[in-house]
């Protein structure tokens, strides 16, 4: 039996973030780590262009081995959670290992959802390295590849793909990104996809896909049939909730946790994506599904284990992407039916929509080409900034979105 005043289960943005907040405040208190992947914490926003050969395998590290000894973190790496008994203050391993701890953060993230044609093995989703090592050795011999899911999974990978691969993207939805950008991005960026040889099937589905020797014959619902040497599928992510809800903590989607990220069971914690908390414009509860949100609610768990009273504003959307060439951002809330603001030079590819609410608050951006300025429309959602005047006729920068700002 171990006993420890902090386990975090998880490596990856809010336990990584979580782990470095525990040392900065706490150098002596006995912190473990577990995660089932045998790594150090890497970086899924890059697996796309490892997959593609576009960065080296060492590239996707964020830190090194060294970094937990360096910490005083003690590691059960290659470890599946397979229990948690909150009345006892215990975990239990998949090798039998029992933990002990005074507090427990819960960053467990979440999972590709499965589709009933994974038992092929050229079927393929992206979640873990052991998928990304397995996408980049099947890229390298692949002549065409289908993909379905038009979110934020399917199009970077096939957008990394060499140009002389023949590549296919299926949606059961009318729009690409749907639930990523408003329509007006969804059609730019079709058309620059359509231009870089990517094929969309909008409104259909996938039926059937039968091996014949070393290809995949796939059936579509509108009747469609296309062969590929490989499937990707990205149809979202579920939470890893099963263990939180047979251990008797509120879940829903995710782990319920309140401003502090704190479940209904007071010594454990929730952060990233399977945390499930207030939106930052009072919507409910969501999972953003973010690199930002996950740091952001890992940072802010730990120093509430730590006893500071640090309250969370709620998540906020904030994706950043480079897709077929393309730089593309979504800060805050967007809709195509919410009071906006736009500005379009097509000749460079520069695209930005701001969103406003009825007292011209800035809500939301979404951003294409160019995206540096990002971090600045997120600063102006999280501060609720107005702006008096939205005459970006002409060049729009961030002098004039400066320079029009109410300070008031």
């Amino acid at each position: 039996m171990y006993n420890y005043d902090f386990i975090i289960v998880g490596n990856s943005a809010a336990g990584l973030n979580a782990m470095r907040t525990l040392r900065h405040f706490d150098k002596s208190s006995s912190v473990a780590v577990i995660d089932r992947e045998n790594e150090p914490a890497y970086s899924r926003v890059l697996t796309p262009y490892y997959v593609g050969d576009k960065i080296k395998r060492d590239a996707l590290y964020i830190v090194d081995k060294q970094f937990y000894k360096k910490n005083g973190l003690d590691t059960f790496f290659g470890k599946e959670l397979v229990s948690i008994v909150p009345e006892k203050n215990k975990i239990v391993l998949d090798d039998g290992t029992e933990l002990n701890y005074g507090k427990l953060l819960l960053a467990t993230g979440g999972e590709a959802k499965e589709i009933k044609f994974n038992n092929s093995k050229n079927v393929l989703k992206l979640r873990h390295f052991k998928d990304a090592d397995r996408m980049n050795e099947m890229y390298k011999k692949s002549a065409s590849v289908v993909g379905f899911g038009a979110g934020l999974v399917t199009i970077p990978l096939l957008s990394h793909l060499r140009k002389d691969i023949e590549k296919h993207l299926v949606i059961s939805s009318d729009r690409i990104f749907s639930r990523v950008v408003d329509r007006d991005a969804s059609e730019i960026l079709e058309k620059k996809f359509a231009s870089e040889g990517l094929t969309i099937h909008k409104k259909d589905d996938l039926i059937s896909i039968e091996e014949k020797l070393d290809k995949l014959d796939i059936t579509l619902k509108s009747g469609s049939k296309l062969t590929a040497d490989m499937v990707i599928v990205g149809k979202g992510v579920e939470p890893n909730i099963q263990l939180a809800d047979e251990a008797g903590i509120d879940t829903h989607w995710g782990i319920m946790v309140d401003k502090h990220c704190r479940t209904n069971v007071g010594n454990i914690f929730a952060a990233g994506d399977v945390a499930e908390c207030n939106d930052f414009f009072g919507e409910g509860t969501v999972i953003q599904g973010n690199w930002l949100t996950a740091a952001e609610q890992g940072d802010l768990a730990a120093r509430n284990m730590l006893g500071y009273d640090v309250r969370y504003e709620g998540s906020l959307k904030n994706n950043t992407t480079e897709v077929f060439g393309t730089e593309v951002a979504v800060v805050g809330y967007f809709g195509d039916d919410v009071k906006s603001e736009i500005f379009y030079d097509e000749k460079r590819g520069f695209f930005r929509k701001i969103f406003l609410d009825d007292s011209d608050t800035i809500i939301g951006a979404t951003m294409i080409g160019e995206t540096n300025d990002a971090g600045i429309y997120y600063g102006l959602v999280k501060r609720r900034a107005k702006l008096n005047n939205f005459n970006f006729k002409g060049f729009m920068n961030h002098a004039k979105i400066l320079k029009n700002m109410d300070y008031c």
